[in-house]
């Protein structure tokens, strides 16, 4: 005998409450993805800690920059391979690079297993002495140009990612200030200055404009009070052109503090402390280049946004369809 489908009657159909209570549910959802996407991550090495184990130590992680909560990329617990990789940046191709100051070696770093190894297949890439610490920092152009910065030095340089050469842009210490790391957001450049000299002493916690073409800096403000004394950091830009920086807190006043996640003013300067992650960490990598044109734009690293006008069309869509339905119900 052949069933027939179920008829739907009125009375089966949800009422003008359920509707509601429907699109509240809808709209609650989507303002939660709104909220939870917006948080980016970015990339680090400890290559300073306190681990009981050693693995922990000079290892790739991957910060949740809301929280930061960290995750080790390799769960093999397998370290860099390098002693002091100080700087991270990602390419347009979403290449992970860094730059070892203990071998003085431009590496890549490869995001599935942590493990680093040099461009070029040349160890002491770089083309500078050894013996001496420079202390590192790096970041992409949008044009996948790589410069690095060396906060001894002061001094700013163009690196070649296929062997590893570094050239300098204008002249030795012309940055006028130890900018400890870069990060490019579409044609604009900024740096972080170290936090407290060799002896524990204020030195330049500071936020400045990096000329790229000549190799110069210009003090844009102190980073404040959102900061506390830190030694050297991470900079690097979100995909929505958010600057966000890691101190490294190791060995501050005698003590081994949490490093620091900072969100940072590119107007003054100021910092706002966000949260603290795990000893060490003085490097940061999110995305590609910032905010580049469309020729060269490409997805960062940053977790997607939902933009806050398409939530406002779709909320509106939710409500439009779920009081359609009231009046529906109501006239039935």
């Amino acid at each position: 005998m052949r069933r027939l489908a179920p008829q739907i009657t009125a009375s089966m159909q949800p009422g003008p409450a359920a509707w509601c209570a429907r699109v509240v549910f809808g709209m609650a959802l989507v303002l939660a993805a709104g909220g939870a996407w917006a948080q980016p991550y970015g990339y680090s090495v400890n290559s300073r800690g306190n681990f009981a184990d050693s693995n922990d130590v000079n290892a790739l992680w991957r910060i949740n920059l809301a929280t930061g909560s960290q995750t080790r990329v390799s769960d093999q617990g397998l370290p860099t391979g390098y002693l002091d990789l100080e700087a991270l940046a990602i390419n347009s191709r979403n290449e992970l690079f860094g730059v070892d100051d203990d071998s003085k070696t431009l590496v890549r770093v490869s995001m599935v297993t942590g493990v680093a190894s040099a461009v070029g297949g040349t160890t002491s890439n770089l083309g500078v002495p050894l013996g001496t610490s420079l202390d590192f920092g790096m970041a992409f152009a949008c044009d996948n140009e790589a410069y690095v910065v060396s906060d001894v030095e002061a001094s700013l340089f163009r690196a070649n990612t296929t062997t590893g050469e570094l050239t300098r842009i204008g002249t030795a210490g012309s940055l006028g200030a130890p900018i400890t790391d870069i990060a490019i957001r579409g044609e604009e450049a900024f740096g972080i200055g170290v936090g407290l000299d060799g002896d524990g002493n204020t030195d330049s916690p500071n936020l400045y404009r990096v000329n790229l073409n000549q190799g110069t800096a210009s003090l844009i403000g102190p980073l404040g009070a959102g900061a506390s004394p830190y030694n050297n950091a991470g900079l690097s830009f979100d995909e929505q052109g958010q600057l966000w920086a890691i101190t490294d807190r190791r060995q501050v006043g005698g003590q081994d503090l949490a490093s620091e996640i900072l969100k940072i003013d590119t107007t003054t300067g100021q910092a706002t402390l966000v949260g603290q992650s795990i000893v060490g960490l003085e490097s940061l990598a999110i995305g590609p280049a910032s905010q580049c044109d469309q020729t060269t734009a490409v997805t960062s690293h940053g977790i997607p946004t939902v933009d806050r006008w398409a939530l406002a069309v779709l909320v509106g869509l939710m409500l439009g369809f779920g009081l359609s339905r009231t009046r529906q119900g109501v006239q039935s």
